[in-house]
């Protein structure tokens, strides 16, 4: 825990780099990186969407994200599209979704939203607080809700222009 704490720190005063990075291949590389783990991961294909950021950042990003949805939704769909100057991408999965009374606190750095201790069901708490730290860094925003079935994570990120 003390070095995902450290972890989280670093990444909080470390700037990235700003490249152009093409979402889409971002997320099937990562999918199909996932899928040979074993993981239920889909890919939704939207247009091309080129943004600028930290490919690493954004990498480790999505990761968090697609992690959680397999752990706690047993399967995880990502998706993205394009909105006036923005690209929307969507995680969703089939699990009990999100407790919408302590959405903004699970943004919190260790703020779990299982909560046993116990590891192997949950992490340190520092998914969430990571993803939003990366996206604002990107000057996106993030956001949790309940979808027909499972959690929906939808953040947007300005398109490179």
């Amino acid at each position: 825990m003390i070095s995902s704490a450290l972890r989280f720190a670093r990444d909080e005063l470390v700037e990235g780099t700003n490249v152009r990075v093409d979402l889409g291949s971002l997320l099937e590389s990562l999918a199909e990186d996932m899928r040979d783990g074993g993981s239920d991961v889909s890919v939704v294909s939207g247009a091309r969407a080129v943004v600028r950021g930290d490919p690493a950042a954004l990498r480790r990003l999505f990761a968090n994200l697609l992690e959680n949805a397999v752990r706690y939704g047993e399967r995880a769909r990502v998706g993205w599209a394009l909105d006036a100057g923005e690209v929307e991408v969507t995680v969703e999965d089939d699990g009990l979704g999100f407790n919408l009374a302590r959405v903004e606190a699970l943004f919190e750095p260790f703020v779990r939203g299982e909560a046993s201790r116990n590891r192997a069901t949950g992490g340190t708490g520092l998914g969430l607080a990571i993803v939003r730290s990366i996206v604002e860094r990107h000057d996106g925003t993030v956001t949790l809700e309940n979808g027909a079935i499972g959690a929906v994570v939808r953040l947007r990120l300005p398109l490179s222009g």
